[in-house]
């Protein structure tokens, strides 16, 4: 019994940790920089980074979005790392 304790609680501590992407595979020489890519996390999608990374074929973001009533939500979002465009996002 003292093992499903304890499995609980980190179940709900990483709500994140069992999501992932599918994203196309390129060859590294193909990805969009880091840089360029933060830019555009921030630039365009509006997101704030915490934790940038690469998961597998994709670049990863761990951060936080405003909604359109100011509501600052976390995220987790998944990019294709050659377009920097978004396969997957997951809001807490």
């Amino acid at each position: 019994m003292k093992n499903h304790l304890l499995a609980i609680p980190l179940c709900l501590a990483a709500p994140f940790a069992l999501a992932g992407a599918d994203c196309p595979k390129y060859p590294e020489s193909e990805w969009m920089s880091v840089f360029d890519l933060q830019k555009k996390i921030v630039n365009e999608y509006g997101f704030a980074i915490k934790t940038f990374k690469v998961d597998d074929e994709c670049y990863e973001i761990y951060g936080w979005e405003l909604d359109k009533s100011g509501v600052q939500h976390k995220v987790e979002v998944y990019f294709d790392a050659k377009t920097g465009s978004i396969v997957k996002k997951e809001l807490d």
